[in-house]
């Protein structure tokens, strides 16, 4: 059973970074997840600052800061939350070409929702190390891999892709597609299981859930 979860948050801030050795950075509107549903200027801007792994920063100011109750993206920097290992029952999903069970594989989750379009590029994807572990792509159920994405995915040894999104994506490994329930699944902590419930050669349903630690 899937036990129950609070709500995740993020915070949408502009800050400007001065540097001790000269120079200076400026971003707007930009998000990252926290703990909780609050963070105070000092913390956040420490968080932006390892999220970036900025050196030689002689100060960082925050303008203008507004707290966003979203599910977490991930991110260099932010912390785990911690507590006992749970199990997050994902709903749905249709194993396609792959073995007949797949587990214990780290997740890498990418959320789109909210990007502007369907397509996901490549770019959505070169910050993860996706290296044998299960791609999770959280896109609203409308989301597709475009050719560079998937070939991306297939160079850098990914072992499986799980989508929302209700049709395969022409990636070259192992895809579960039509899964639900990814609202609840955390950005860092989790490792999928699948299991294939039928025992046909082609694509059919499978049992999809996450193990998380410390959710």
């Amino acid at each position: 059973m899937t036990a129950a979860t609070g709500p995740q948050w993020r915070v949408e801030f502009d800050a400007e970074v001065k540097f001790s050795n000269g120079g200076a950075l400026q971003a707007q509107e930009f998000r990252l997840d926290i703990l909780g549903s609050d963070i105070d200027d000092e913390a956040l801007g420490e968080l932006f600052v390892r999220h970036l792994g900025l050196l030689m920063v002689g100060s960082t100011r925050i303008t203008r800061k507004v707290l966003l109750r979203e599910p977490h993206k991930g991110g260099r920097g932010v912390a785990a939350a911690t507590g006992p290992r749970r199990v997050v029952e994902l709903t749905g999903g249709t194993l396609h070409a792959g073995p007949a069970a797949l587990v214990d594989l780290p997740v890498t989750l990418v959320r789109t929702l909210g990007s502007a379009g369907t397509e996901i590029d490549r770019s959505a994807l070169v910050p993860f190390e996706v290296a044998g572990t299960a791609v999770v792509l959280h896109t609203g159920g409308e989301g597709h891999l475009n050719d560079a994405a998937a070939a991306w995915l297939a160079e850098r040894n990914a072992a499986l892709v799980v989508t929302d999104a209700q049709l395969p994506d022409a990636v070259a490994v192992p895809v579960v597609t039509g899964v639900g329930g990814l609202d609840a699944l955390p950005s860092a902590g989790a490792r999928l299981h699948v299991v294939a419930l039928s025992t046909g050669d082609g694509p059919g349903p499978a049992r999809v859930y996450a193990v998380v630690e410390g959710g």
